[in-house]
């Protein structure tokens, strides 16, 4: 089973090591929303190239917006998880009330969980290995930004080697793990094994985002 997203904290260290841009309006804020953005677009089939964007709401609602060629988002769908529901309606012909079965969605009315589900989903559907595909998971601004804070953290833990972890230092960096990696891989492969596996480290935890 694939470790999850836990805290709030977590879940804006990977929105910042990923590139994931808050990119909420000043209108949007003052109606409590808040949107994100990913730093890749999603490439289908007939070469259609769609910005990933997404927003969560005070309501407890969590949608995928869609984007059209300006950049302005015109419709979306709900991504809160569901559950079966009875509904009862009055038919007419029968002159009755009848019930049928529907769904509904689980509103999420904590803004730090629906940040944390966000970014869990976020890492399920669109940076973890998936049959079929058809987009990039990572962009080479992500590769350039994590060989930039891997630079930086080892640099710093050479100058002293018993100095404590701090917290601005990489907060997902495994040093015994990366320490094997310097060893032995090649500078441009640190991040990535020969099957291309990305894991981030938070807290004592090891997250695959491949």
């Amino acid at each position: 089973m694939e470790n999850k997203i836990t805290s709030i904290h977590e879940a804006r260290a990977i929105f910042d090591l990923l590139g994931i841009k808050d990119v909420t309006k000043d209108w949007q804020s003052k109606k409590g929303t808040q949107v994100f953005e990913l730093p890749f677009k999603t490439m289908y089939a007939n070469g259609q190239k769609e910005i990933n964007r997404f927003s969560i709401y005070k309501s407890g609602y969590i949608r995928k917006m869609i984007v059209n060629n300006n950049g302005a988002s015109y419709s979306c769908y709900q991504i809160n998880k569901k559950y079966k529901a009875k509904r009862k309606y009055f038919n007419s012909y029968y002159k009755n009330y009848q019930t049928f079965n529907t769904y509904k969605r689980i509103l999420i009315h904590n803004h730090e969980d629906r940040y944390i589900y966000l970014c869990n989903y976020i890492l399920k559907n669109y940076y973890r290995n998936q049959t079929g595909a058809s987009f990039y998971r990572v962009s080479d601004y992500q590769v350039k930004l994590m060989d930039m804070h891997h630079s930086s953290y080892w640099e710093n833990q050479r100058k002293d080697d018993q100095l404590p972890f701090e917290d601005d230092q990489l907060p997902f960096v495994d040093r015994a793990v990366n320490r094997i990696l310097e060893d032995n891989i090649d500078e441009d492969d640190k991040f990535f094994s020969s099957t291309d596996d990305v894991q981030v480290i938070i807290n004592g935890h090891r997250y695959n985002l491949s």
